[in-house]
C-alpha cells in the first residue's frame, strides 16, 4: 500500500470544516453522507477533518433566516462558517438521484423432444434435444445514475478551495424467469458510492494497492550462491515473507554486487518500507548495470520519481 496525497491541495490543508445542505433532490440527506466520508477519514489511526457539529450548523441557518436549500452564495457560506468557527465550509448541489427502467425482450429455448434410445438390455432412455421451441421473456434493464457539485469555501477569504462534478451510475438487467432485479434504490446507492470514493480521494490523503514485479533474472550474477540466496528471495516474496526475501537479497547482493536482478529487488524493499530516496538509487543502479532498457526498471523509475514528487504535498496535508 502507498498513501498518495489528495488530488486538490488547498482542500486537504482545510482541516476544521462544516458541511451545509445540499440543493436538489435528496440533498440535506446526501449532505449528510458527504459529511459522514469526511468524518470518516482516518490517516494512521488519527481522525483527518474535524467537523462542525450538526445542530450548530441548523441554529446558525435558521438565526439567518436562511432556507435549508443548500443554495447559498460563497459569501453567505462563508458567513455561516465563521459564526460555526470553521476554516472552510462545503456546500453543494445534487443535480442528478434516479433510475430508470427500460423493457426488452430475450428468446429462450426449450426442448420439446428427445431422441429415445435404447441401452444394451433394451431398455429406453432419453437423449439428446431433437426438436425446441422459441420463447420470448420480458426483460428490464435498470440504469440509476446519481450527480452532484459539491465545493469548498474558505471562510476567511469567501474564495472556492475546491469544486467538483462527481458522478456514478450503475444498471442491472433481469427477467422474469430470472433472480429478482435490484431495487433502484439500491443502484442508485451504489451510484453514489462511486462519487463519494472520488470525493474522499479529491479531498484527503489515500491509500492505493501498486502491484509490483520483481526479478529473478540471474544476468551479471558471479556466485552460484548468490544466485541461489535470490532464488530463496523469491520463494519467500511468493508467501508473502518479503521481510525474510529481503534479507537474502542482500547477502546476494554483497556476493555479486553488479547483478541487475538484486538492485532492483531490494529496490523493491526500499520502496515497500516508504524509502523512496533509496529505491530510486537502487533502481537507476539496476538500469545501469542491465545497460539496455526494461520496462519493469522504467515503471518503478516511474514511481518513484512521483513518490518523491508528491512527497511534499504529503507531509505538508499530515501536519495538524
Amino acid at each position: 500500500n502507498m498513501l498518495l496525497p489528495a488530488d486538490y491541495h488547498e482542500a486537504s490543508l482545510t482541516k476544521t470544516v462544516a458541511v451545509l445542505p445540499f440543493g436538489g433532490p435528496d440533498g440535506a440527506a446526501t449532505a449528510a453522507e458527504f459529511e459522514a466520508v469526511l468524518g470518516g477519514i482516518n490517516i494512521d489511526n488519527k481522525q483527518y477533518f474535524t467537523l462542525v457539529d450538526r445542530s450548530s450548523i441548523d441554529k446558525t441557518i435558521s438565526e439567518l433566516k436562511l432556507a435549508q436549500s443548500g443554495l447559498v452564495d460563497a459569501g453567505t457560506a462563508a458567513k455561516i462558517g465563521g459564526m460555526v468557527g470553521a476554516q472552510g465550509i462545503y456546500a453543494g448541489v445534487v443535480t442528478q438521484a434516479g433510475w430508470n427502467d427500460s423493457p426488452y425482450k430475450e428468446t429462450r429455448q426449450d426442448c420439446v423432444q428427445r431422441e429415445i434410445k435404447r441401452d444394451d438390455k433394451g431398455r429406453t432412455y432419453e437423449g439428446s434435444c431433437i426438436r425446441w421451441r422459441s420463447r420470448q421473456v420480458s426483460c428490464i434493464k435498470r440504469v440509476a445514475g446519481f450527480s452532484c457539485s459539491p465545493k469548498l469555501i474558505e471562510v476567511r477569504t469567501s474564495r472556492i478551495l475546491y469544486a467538483q462534478n462527481l458522478s456514478g451510475s450503475a444498471d442491472a438487467s433481469g427477467c422474469e424467469d430470472g433472480r429478482p432485479l435490484p431495487g433502484g434504490q439500491e443502484l442508485l446507492q451504489k451510484a453514489k458510492e462511486i462519487a463519494k470514493a472520488e470525493f474522499r480521494k479529491d479531498v484527503a490523503p489515500h491509500y492505493v494497492t501498486k502491484e509490483v514485479s520483481l526479478m529473478d533474472d540471474t544476468a551479471g550474477m558471479t556466485s552460484g550462491e548468490a544466485k541461489e540466496k535470490l532464488k530463496q528471495g523469491m520463494e519467500y516474496a511468493a508467501k508473502g515473507r518479503i521481510d525474510r526475501a529481503c534479507e537474502l537479497w542482500g547477502e546476494s547482493r554483497i556476493l555479486s554486487p553488479s547483478a541487475p536482478s538484486v538492485l532492483y529487488d531490494l529496490g523493491v524493499c526500499a520502496e515497500s518500507r516508504g524509502d523512496f530516496d533509496v529505491a530510486l538509487k537502487l533502481y537507476r543502479e539496476a538500469d545501469k548495470q542491465l545497460g539496455k532498457p526494461d520496462d519493469k526498471i522504467t515503471l518503478a523509475l516511474n514511481r518513484m520519481t512521483e513518490a518523491i514528487r508528491n512527497r511534499t504535498k504529503l507531509q505538508q496535508q499530515l501536519k495538524n
